[in-house]
């Protein structure tokens, strides 16, 4: 059985799924079709030819960049959890002044 050919475009789009859209490495196999270490090798590659062409225009490479989206989520999903915190204070704290 021969294995199946993926065109480069693919390949980007595979890469970009785990890299720019979050999805584990296993939800993009099973969408795809592709099996889970082809998917790391192409999103390895893809971050090298990028960080090649980053550093080359010196700009912060796909790695540094999906470090700090990571690090933005979490920042995000923590103000959300004071908000929500804040919100149950203010109506808490509204009911007894009545």
């Amino acid at each position: 059985m021969r294995k199946p050919r993926y065109s480069e475009e693919f390949k980007k789009e595979a890469a970009r799924l785990i890299i720019i859209d979050g999805m584990s490495v296993s939800d993009v196999s099973k969408k795809l079709g592709a099996s889970p270490a082809q998917l790391y090798k192409w999103r390895d590659a893809h971050l090298e030819s990028h960080s090649q062409e980053a550093a080359a225009l010196g700009q912060a490479s796909p790695k540094e960049m999906a470090a700090e989206l990571d690090s933005l989520r979490k920042q995000l999903r923590k103000a959300e959890r004071v908000n929500e915190i804040l919100k149950k204070t203010v109506s808490y704290f509204s009911k007894d002044e009545i």
